[in-house]
C-alpha cells in the first residue's frame, strides 16, 4: 500500500518520537564499544504470520543513518514462516545496533495486528460480512494501527471522532429524544450511526434517516429477529465477539462486525535481528 504525503508525515513523526523515547543519541553501550564498521544483519521471523511494518523499519534507519541499506525479501501483507529471513540490512554497525530495538518494536506490533485480523477473517469465513476494528488503540498508534488493519482488508468503525456521528447509550441518557438528536446531527452532513441496546428500542429507529444501526451486546438469536424487522439500513454488530464465537455472527442481513480485540489485545510477532 502506497503512502500519501499526509501518511508520510504521520509516519515520520511516529518514528521520531519512538527514537527520542529510546534516547538513541545517548546509546552508551554502542559508544563504549566503538563499533564503526560496515556489516550486514538479517531480520528473521521466528514464527509464521503476516508481515507488516516495513515502512516503519525503513524510516527508523533513515532517521538514524541514511547510508544504511535495507533489502526486503517480503512485502507488507505477505505470509511469512518460522526461521525465514525477511530482510537484509547493510551499513554502519553502530547505526544498526542503535536502531535495532525500535525497528523490531514497530515490526512485531504491526505484524501482530495484521496476523490477528487474518485469523479472525479465516474464522468468519465469508466476504459478505466486513470485519471492522475500533478506536481501542494505543494512544499515538492510531495511524499505524489503521495501516496494519487496512492491508488486511479491515477498515475502522470510525477513524476518529470527526469521521461520523455515533449516537450511543450515554448520549441518550443525556437526551432521550432520538428524533431531535438525529435531526440536529443531519446538519453536520456526516454519516450517522445509532446504537440500540434492546429490541424495544427498534421502535425509535423506524423512520429515522440514519446510515447504520449498531447492535451492541446482542445474542445471535436476537440479531436474527432484529434483521427481519429492519429494512434498507446496514446493520453493524459488536460486543463480546471473539475469535471463538465470531462464526455465530455470520448472519444474513448483518453487514459489519466491529471488534475491539483486533487492536487492544495484540500478541507481538517474534522477530530477531542478527549480525552475520
Amino acid at each position: 500500500m502506497m503512502l500519501d504525503n499526509q501518511d508520510k508525515i504521520l509516519l515520520t513523526n511516529h518514528v521520531k518520537n519512538a527514537l527520542k523515547e529510546d534516547a538513541i543519541d545517548k546509546d552508551v553501550t554502542t559508544k563504549s564499544l566503538s563499533l564503526n564498521k560496515i556489516v550486514t544483519a538479517q531480520i528473521i521471523s521466528k514464527q509464521t504470520g503476516v508481515l507488516c511494518g516495513t515502512y516503519w523499519v525503513n524510516e527508523v534507519f533513515r532517521q538514524i543513518d541514511k547510508r544504511v541499506k535495507i533489502k526486503w525479501n517480503k512485502k507488507d501483507s505477505s505470509l511469512i514462516q518460522n526461521n525465514q529471513t525477511i530482510a537484509s540490512i547493510t551499513g554502519n554497525s553502530s547505526s544498526i545496533l542503535t536502531g535495532e530495538r525500535v525497528a523490531l518494536n514497530f515490526l512485531q506490533t504491526l505484524s501482530g495486528i495484521s496476523n490477528k485480523i487474518l485469523k479472525y477473517k479465516k474464522k468468519l469465513n465469508t466476504r459478505k460480512v466486513k470485519i471492522l476494528h475500533t478506536r481501542k488503540t494505543l494512544p499515538g498508534w492510531r495511524y499505524a494501527t489503521i495501516y496494519a488493519a487496512k492491508i488486511m482488508g479491515c477498515n475502522p468503525h470510525r477513524t476518529d471522532l470527526s469521521e461520523s456521528i455515533l449516537i450511543k447509550e450515554n448520549h441518550l441518557c443525556l437526551n432521550n429524544n432520538l428524533t431531535a438528536i438525529v435531526r440536529n446531527a443531519k446538519k453536520m452532513k456526516k454519516s450517522i450511526i445509532v446504537e440500540i441496546k434492546n429490541i424495544g428500542e427498534l421502535k425509535k429507529i423506524n423512520g429515522l434517516d440514519i446510515d447504520r444501526i449498531l447492535l451492541d451486546n446482542f445474542k445471535p438469536s436476537d440479531i436474527k429477529k432484529i434483521v427481519k424487522r429492519i429494512n434498507n439500513i446496514p446493520i453493524e454488530v459488536s460486543g463480546n465477539i471473539n475469535i471463538k464465537n465470531i462464526y455465530k455472527y455470520n448472519i444474513p442481513g448483518v453487514s459489519f462486525i466491529s471488534i475491539g480485540d483486533l487492536t487492544k489485545n495484540i500478541t507481538a510477532h517474534d522477530f530477531s535481528l542478527l549480525m552475520l
